[in-house]
């Protein structure tokens, strides 16, 4: 990754994104990091045409909305919607680390157009969900461009700004234990998770998970996590090129014989049958 010195402090930034090969992805218009001392300051008066985010890791720095100021100290995730008057800066005589994000047009932006409507600019994640790990794995496909690189920065931008639209929710409206169970299960499905493990998260018996969760989403929790997985894997196989091997593991299935052997039942086809299928219907 490159660094920048400026009058301001350091810089990381990575700009230029394309957003019209694949639309239907999560994309990023520029992403980076800054160190900042109180030379810096962003006023936009009349906002931008892209979504804002900005991740504070160190020291402190300030938001202005309309008449309204915010603290934007380590912990804290800012969102700012598109085309919305506001200034950020490092306080007189302070330092302030932070990343940002401007994520692009198209599916990113639709998305972050329904979370704008809740009118919150400041959230916080939760202490387990580590975001600079995050933010970072993020810049380093953006820095070494792998095979299928727009697809792994869609999945890793994807699960932030739906874990940033999740804690906007949180305290505006009540979700049922289901539902926080699919939440559970989608930020961790592609790990070995189980539902005991799931109850636990959540602080529930691992019964009264089940019995819950089949009444309101009519399968239970592992048949869901299952499908989530199978879901995760199609898209794999339509869209990259990773050996089977490597969508089993990416898709939570602990061996690449018994992700054969659930995917067949599903769908009828082993994966290399499927991904065949998929490319002659795409021919």
């Amino acid at each position: 990754m490159h660094s920048e010195d400026r009058v301001y402090g350091a810089s990381r930034p990575y700009f230029g994104f394309s957003a019209n090969q694949n639309p239907g992805y999560f994309q990023l218009n520029s992403i980076g990091w800054h160190r900042c001392n109180d030379k810096y300051c962003i006023k936009r008066p009349n906002g931008i045409a892209l979504h804002t985010i900005l991740v504070t890791t160190k020291g402190k720095g300030t938001l202005e909305v309309g008449k309204n100021e915010y603290s934007l100290i380590p912990g804290t995730v800012a969102f700012i919607p598109r085309n919305t008057a506001n200034s950020y800066y490092t306080p007189k005589g302070g330092n302030w680390e932070f990343y940002w994000i401007h994520p692009n047009f198209g599916t990113t932006e639709q998305f972050l157009d329904t979370v704008a409507q809740k009118r919150k600019y400041i959230v916080k994640f939760e202490a387990e969900y580590n975001c600079q790990q995050k933010i970072e794995s993020i810049m380093k496909l953006c820095a070494n461009k792998p095979l299928n690189y727009e697809l792994l920065i869609s999945q890793e931008l994807g699960g932030l700004l739906h874990h940033l639209a999740l804690c906007m929710c949180k305290d505006l409206e009540p979700t049922s234990l289901s539902e926080r169970a699919i939440t559970y299960i989608q930020m961790y499905f592609s790990t070995d998770i189980t539902i005991d493990e799931i109850a636990k998260g959540l602080f529930v018996s691992t019964a009264h998970l089940i019995r819950a969760f089949k009444k309101e989403i009519g399968m239970t929790p592992h048949q869901y996590l299952m499908q989530y997985r199978l879901h995760f894997a199609v898209q794999l196989l339509e869209l990259s090129a990773y050996r089977v091997e490597e969508v089993a593991a990416k898709s939570g299935f602990y061996s690449a014989s018994h992700f054969i052997s659930c995917f067949k039942n599903k769908y009828g086809l082993t994966p290399l049958q499927y991904r065949e299928k998929a490319l002659i219907n795409k021919g």
